[in-house]
């Protein structure tokens, strides 16, 4: 047994395409702020360099207008911070006031809106820059000390805009990668049908079409690549999602002959258009299997001319649809708030500024649910750990031999692609990887050069500690979220999705794709949570028949999802109905239930529940 869980944490670290060229782009990125902070005097470059791997992205286009929106907003909050500064220089409760309501603001547009993790980091820089008016004397100082703000956001944008532009990997590349990779496993599958395979096609599946469809916007956006070819690996990304689906519906054995035929026709049209070229025509042939002929016409579709442009996603608001009714956002922000004051107040009434980072930590450590929350805490401790070690053993062994900021550069840039490597692999992993950046950057970079003070290291690495402790206890202690909502919350949504791809007739055939890539997603992070909810505190644990008859609907709307996608389109008001009633019914279950004891609930009340959502979905 214990060799099994270590291989299987050994393959999170594995190399896959691309691991490598990010990692080295980010660690680039960080040896270069790192170095212009040395040069110009930029305090404060630990947090500079930790802004990078949030903003870089495998994607030359995305990274840099992730880049060009940071500064932009940056911009704006140093307006804001001068005005703010004027009002609450002498006025330290003031301060805290403000701060408090700024970063409620900005962590509620996190959570609630398509801002995202910008919000957070934007609650940071103004967070940090509000405490730091507490150790000036004057009003000047207060003005230098907002502009080295600004610098420190703004600086390792410029650079990742630089390094993106430069050496970055083109979206076209990109795409034609992931047409490649989808292909290919496709025709592996269609060869073999092994458990691996399937595991892989499902892998994808679970993906959904979202980064490889916003990729492809931005290629068709920025005009990155001819006209003829964005259109045609539009066409192809879609139809090669549905190929996933049609893949997975075709049952091991039955018509070897065909399977073989597909497979080989796959990987012909797939060589094709990942070098950029026009598939062959394909014809499609007959067959009593609605699966094999939906693999057909996609396959032929992905042949055909450029004249067709692909349906676009769903298109989402700038604020969640439940922003305003949903109480997880505003909770989520009034916690990592709490965490982040509670730190501060600690650290100030201690009088212990290079503890500073617990407050840090807060804006970037916090999650909803509180077995993310646990699964976090414990990533990011073993990650602090790594990278403090790392850190610790850079200062006493290698920065004393260091007397350049080059040679400080060529330490960033190792820690940083250790760091990296972690970061940009799986979400089981991914979270350690960023601790692991944080405590080594803190450590290493003191100052205007290399530093051998080892008491500052320590204390930076006890903030960290220090921030992750106190987030665990406020997001378990006050109004702590269990999985199970979150699960529901996300199926109701998939069963939404489902009810819109019933409403689709025949000229609803590329909607439906779309649709069944967000469905595909949703059902991908239920699973995923499903996985998390042995770390939960027992009153709020899912008990074990709940927890069946979750994976049961999961499984459910997973297999109605793939029908509706590959059976012929016909629009289907009843079934769209019904499946808006189970959306709410799944969704209000948790809410009902706790509104009632469950002696209360009878028979008839228990079918309407979550218990029979199986049998309803599969009753069509």
């Amino acid at each position: 047994m214990k060799s099994v869980v270590d291989n299987s944490w050994l393959s999170l670290l594995a190399p896959f395409p691309g691991r490598a060229a990010m990692a080295w782009r980010i660690a680039l990125v960080c040896a270069l702020t790192a170095m212009v902070a040395m040069i110009y005097g930029i305090p404060e470059s630990a947090i500079s360099c930790y802004l990078v791997f949030f903003v870089m992205k495998p994607d030359a286009a995305e990274s840099s207008l992730l880049a060009v929106a940071l500064s932009v907003l940056v911009a704006i909050v140093v307006v804001v911070l001068f005005v703010l500064t004027n009002l609450t220089l002498d006025l330290p409760p003031m301060r805290i006031v403000t701060l408090a309501l700024s970063s409620l603001l900005l962590l509620f547009l996190a959570s609630a809106s398509k801002l995202g993790p910008l919000g957070g980091i934007i609650a940071l820089v103004l967070a940090f820059a509000m405490t730091l008016l507490g150790y000036v004397p004057f009003g000047e100082a207060a003005t230098r000390g907002i502009l080295y703000a600004w610098l420190m956001a703004s600086m390792p944008m410029a650079l990742v805009l630089i390094v993106s532009l430069t050496v970055g990997r083109r979206p076209l590349d990109l795409l034609r990668g992931t047409l490649r990779d989808r292909l290919d496993a496709i025709a592996r599958y269609l060869e073999s049908g092994g458990r691996a395979e399937r595991a892989r096609l499902r892998d994808m599946m679970g993906e959904g079409q979202e980064e490889s469809m916003k990729r492809w916007g931005l290629l068709r956006g920025l005009a990155l690549a001819r006209r003829d070819e964005t259109r045609r690996l539009g066409v192809a990304l879609q139809e090669s999602y549905r190929m996933v689906f049609a893949a997975l519906a075709m049952r091991e054995g039955g018509q070897p002959q065909q399977r073989a035929g597909l497979a080989a026709r796959t990987r012909e049209v797939g060589q094709a258009l990942s070098a950029g070229r026009p598939a062959p025509a394909v014809m499609v042939p007959d067959t009593d299997s609605p699966a094999a002929e939906q693999a057909w016409r996609a396959l032929s579709a992905m042949a055909g001319g450029p004249d067709v442009a692909p349906a676009a996603q769903p298109a989402e608001p700038f604020l969640s649809p439940d922003a305003w009714r949903n109480p997880e956002h505003v909770r989520y922000a009034v916690k990592t708030t709490a965490a982040a004051l509670i730190c501060y107040l600690i650290y100030s009434a201690l009088d212990w500024q290079d503890i500073h980072t617990a407050m840090i930590t807060c804006y970037v450590a916090a999650l909803g649910s509180v077995a993310q929350t646990t699964q976090k805490l414990m990533l990011r401790i073993i990650g602090c750990l790594i990278g403090a070690a790392m850190g610790v053993g850079a200062i006493l062994f290698l920065i004393p031999h260091m007397s350049s900021v080059g040679s400080l550069m060529l330490l960033v840039f190792a820690g940083s692609f250790v760091a990296a490597w972690v970061a940009v692999g799986s979400e089981r992993v991914a979270y350690a990887g960023v601790q692991i950046a944080l405590a080594f950057l803190m450590t290493v970079l003191q100052g205007f050069g290399p530093s051998i003070d080892m008491s500052v290291a320590l204390d930076r690495v006890i903030g960290i500690l220090l921030g992750n402790v106190v987030l665990y206890v406020v997001f378990t202690q006050l109004w702590p979220v269990s999985v199970g909502h979150r699960v529901r919350g996300d199926l109701g949504l998939a069963l939404q999705g489902l009810a819109r791809m019933a409403r689709l007739g025949e000229g609803g055939r590329d909607k439906a794709v779309a649709e069944a890539s967000v469905v595909a997603g949703r059902l991908a992070g239920v699973r995923s949570a499903l996985g998390l909810t042995a770390l939960e505190p027992r009153g709020l644990r899912l008990d074990s028949e709940r927890l069946r008859e979750l994976v049961a609907v999961t499984q459910s709307v997973q297999a109605l999802c793939m029908r509706l996608l590959i059976e012929p389109p016909v629009s289907d008001p009843a079934l769209a109905a019904r499946l808006e009633t189970l959306a709410r019914v799944v969704t209000n279950d948790e809410r009902a239930n706790a509104r009632r004891p469950p002696v209360a609930r009878s028979a008839p009340e228990r079918v309407g529940s979550i218990e029979h959502l199986s049998q309803l979905i599969e009753g069509r």
